[in-house]
């Protein structure tokens, strides 16, 4: 299942990516709004799922996690904390789309990482 989790949080960031990026369009699609809360409710068995596996062994599976993943991750996370505090935003009216989409870019971002490395470890 952590292979899942790890699958599950690569997806949902390239989707949250693909929302941030639509919002730059000039004729932004009206769907966006309310797909980017699909992403949001896979935030909760990944989370769910890594802390369970992982409970006090999180930094022993981070310092698992091969330094060509973990600094694109951080970079992706921080990106994501750009868009979640308005720092990044699209066009005018699409700042909440991209604060949630950037919010769940970072949680997934960082338990992915976190199953990154019990996958690694064989948790």
């Amino acid at each position: 299942m952590t292979r899942g989790a790890v699958a599950v949080a690569i997806g949902a960031v390239l989707w949250c990516a693909f929302v941030i990026v639509t919002t730059f369009l000039p004729g932004w699609p009206s769907w966006s709004p309310t797909v980017v809360y699909l992403p949001g409710f896979l935030v909760l068995p990944v989370v769910l799922h890594t802390l369970f596996r992982a409970r006090s062994h999180a930094l022993l599976c981070l310092a698992h996690v091969p330094r060509s993943v973990l600094f694109p991750g951080f970079a992706i996370a921080v990106a994501g904390w750009l868009c979640s505090f308005g720092f990044i935003a699209g066009r005018p009216g699409t700042e909440t789309v991209c604060a949630v989409a950037g919010l769940v870019i970072v949680l997934h971002v960082a338990f992915g990482l976190i199953g990154v490395g019990m996958v690694r470890v064989g948790r």
